[in-house]
């Protein structure tokens, strides 16, 4: 059994006055709000929801799952987009209230509890302490799930992923059939203890153990303003004009296959190209520049206007074969505002939906056989009325891929782009349209083993699970997947901790 001075000792629970939380079982009125998901296709029937508000309520309502033969499930935030912080049997363990954060007692740096939500840390943090996590921007994620993902947001060129700040992560696991809390942090003296901590950089959710609290280093100052522009381009000035759809997605991908250097001129530049079907009416790219001088952001806006002037941003040339075809002229809407005024009306999940989600990291360009089957798909006819079907393409790279591959579990650190595909309806009945519409892109982009890692793709995002992946451990984990597996079999050997695509004891 791990051992030594940060592992903390197993709680006696025997005689404890302390309950294990909240429990709510399916004749509570509170069940059914309780055991529905964010992506509304996943409704659990679990035995319990067990809310839990501190460490020792998290350690109990495990063992009393171990007792009792039940299976736990952790939820943070409810965003998992295949449902899996959901089941139809065991025990939901709602980690929601342990939301507290604050300056670390033992050194420089903060504590982090898992119930939190994006919205509790960009506000709060920046409030109470003029930081920021370089964490994802929906406000009410949860970071139990998010962070140890990886963790990503606008902030990441600049500052890296929110997992390489991290410094310690405290989770309750499971030993010979009982629930222990352990602190574990890089320098723990031992390797199964470090193998435990380097997990939680990357691994995903629902693997290991309930994570009850992070611990970072002390943290990057938050920007005080920020310029944030929207372009956007009508669909019905697209529409027979292939070529220049061609041109500005290519623009997009050019220029951070040429400006994702750490440290460069544009890394506080974050971008997000929002390639909607054509009943959506528009696509558009959305772009924050997170410090006061205004002329990167203007340069990129040049970089992704058709016909640019050469001469200003040279580095963006024209595409072969298109000069001179008529210019589609987008509309573009630019303003400087506080920071957080920023993340407040930026920071949105949207409205519950049911919904299906895939994924893809990218080393370069877009080759013109993606770029003709992205055009297909989203101007095709079939399904005319899914206007909340989208290609995102984000900006990667700068100060993220300044980190080795095997530093941290998640081991994309050479990509330039990270492409988000979602499909989001209301109705039931329309599941089948959905995702016909989304498998059948994302096949015709990568073929039938997805974006496997070569010189262009890298695999794809745990925190983005897609269970139609075939060979889901290359293409989240990469080489990372074995040592993964050595820190399932030291810490979870039984499986107690389990999802469809969870990490695999050996």
């Amino acid at each position: 059994m791990p051992s030594g001075p940060h592992c903390v000792r197993i709680y006696d629970l025997v005689g404890m006055d302390t309950q294990a939380g909240s429990t709510i079982t399916p004749q509570d009125p509170r069940y059914p709000t309780m055991v529905r998901c964010f992506n509304e296709r996943f409704v659990g029937t679990p035995a319990l929801v067990q809310v839990v508000a501190t460490a020792d309520e998290a350690v109990l309502a495990v063992q009393q799952c171990l007792d009792t033969g039940r299976r736990p499930v952790v939820r943070s935030g409810g965003h998992c987009y295949e449902g899996w912080s959901s089941l139809t049997d065991g025990v939901i363990i709602d980690i929601s209230q342990m939301n507290h954060f604050d300056r670390r007692s033992d050194r420089e740096g903060f504590m982090v509890e898992a119930g939190c939500t994006n919205w509790d840390l960009t506000n709060g943090l920046y409030r109470r302490f003029g930081v920021a996590i370089p964490g994802g921007s929906c406000y009410s994620v949860g970071a139990g799930g998010h962070f140890c993902g990886g963790g990503y947001g606008l902030l990441s060129r600049t500052y890296g992923l929110t997992v390489d700040w991290l410094d310690a992560v405290e989770v309750v696991v499971v030993r010979d059939g009982t629930a222990e809390l352990v602190t574990v942090d890089k320098d723990s003296p031992s390797t199964d203890e470090r193998d435990l901590f380097w997990a939680h950089t990357g691994g995903g959710g629902g693997n290991f153990g309930l994570i009850t609290k992070y611990y970072f280093r002390p943290l990057p100052p938050a920007p005080g303003y920020a310029w944030w522009s929207t372009i956007a381009w009508n669909w019905s000035d697209l529409l027979g004009e292939k070529e220049q759809f061609d041109r500005l997605v290519s623009n997009f991908a050019r220029f951070f296959a040429e400006h994702s250097e750490p440290g460069g001129r544009y890394d506080k530049l974050f971008a997000l190209l929002h390639l909607t079907r054509k009943a959506n009416g528009q696509i558009s790219v959305a772009v924050q520049q997170a410090d006061a001088d205004d002329a990167p952001l203007e340069e990129f806006i040049a970089a992704m206007t058709v016909g640019i002037d050469s001469s200003k941003v040279p580095t963006v040339a024209p595409l072969a074969g298109i000069v001179g075809h008529r210019l589609i002229r987008p509309t573009t809407q630019t303003e400087t505002m506080p920071w957080l005024e920023i993340t407040q009306s930026e920071n949105s999940s949207g409205p519950n939906r049911r919904g299906k989600y895939k994924s893809a990291y990218m080393k370069d360009v877009f080759p013109q056989s993606q770029l003709d089957t992205m055009w297909t798909w989203l101007t095709t006819d079939d399904h005319p009325d899914f206007s909340s079907a989208l290609i995102q393409v984000d900006s990667y790279g700068c100060e993220i891929n300044t980190v080795a591959p095997d530093a941290t579990a998640i081991p994309q650190r050479s990509s330039i782009m990270k492409l988000q595909y979602q499909t989001y309806w209301t109705g039931e009945d329309d599941d089948d349209d959905n995702l016909a519409w989304i498998r059948g892109l994302y096949t015709d982009m990568y073929g039938e083993a997805g974006p496997r890692p070569d010189h262009l793709m890298d695999g794809c995002y745990v925190n983005y699970p897609d269970t139609d992946l075939r060979d889901w451990p290359e293409l989240y984990y990469g080489v990372n997947y074995a040592r993964l597996q050595r820190a399932k079999t030291t810490w979870d050997p039984t499986n107690v901790f389990n999802h469809a695509q969870s990490i695999r004891p050996l």
